[in-house]
């Protein structure tokens, strides 16, 4: 049996990462990583090389000022919050919280509390600015969450990096933050 002389997985599986039908309301990650090494292993009995699509998520011409000011007057008018995602797209642990955002529950969640903007870092080298006007969240890692009421005022962040390591991440924790965020909000928020 001819062995494949090279095997790139470029930083493990994102476009792999769609979820195999969940066993409940939640989609787990764990049926992602199953579904991988399946390709895998296949791939290695019919020696082909496996492609993965990481998908991009993050536009690289967007204006994070003025994404961040719409969804301000957005919850200000809706009584909503505003979910900064700070992330890039060759980051694995982001591109996977992104995924984690589209489960049907946690969408749905996110949806009816908060307004997103995805603020693109780059190589760390893009909206530096606007991390450091919200507390530099990224300083220990991305994806990094900041949370902020209408009015601009920070409710909660992962400065901590609690998702910089997303990738161990299920829907049902990513649900839990977004809950215990919400659960910050101060009355009339958007005022």
């Amino acid at each position: 049996m001819k062995t494949v002389a090279l095997t790139t997985v470029l930083t493990l599986a994102i476009g792999a990462y769609t979820p195999a039908p969940a066993q409940g309301p939640y989609d787990n990650h764990a049926d992602a990583h199953k579904d991988i090494e399946a390709a895998l292993r296949q791939a290695r009995a019919d020696d082909r090389l496996v492609l993965l699509d990481f998908g991009a998520n993050w536009c690289l011409d967007a204006d994070a000022h003025k994404d961040i000011e719409a969804a301000l007057r957005q919850a200000r008018a809706d009584d909503r919050l505003v979910l900064l995602d700070f992330g890039a797209n060759w980051c694995l642990d982001c591109i996977v919280l992104s995924r984690l955002f589209e489960d049907k529950t946690v969408r749905s969640f996110l949806q009816d509390n908060f307004h997103v903007v995805q603020v693109d870092v780059g190589n760390w080298d893009r909206n530096l600015d606007v991390s450091r006007k919200y507390g530099s969240p990224i300083d220990n890692g991305i994806p990094a969450v900041v949370i902020l009421a209408g009015s601009g005022d920070v409710i909660a962040s992962t400065r901590n990096g609690a998702l910089a390591d997303a990738r161990t991440a299920t829907a049902r924790e990513v649900l839990g933050y977004l809950q215990g965020w919400v659960a910050r909000k101060p009355m009339h928020a958007a005022r």
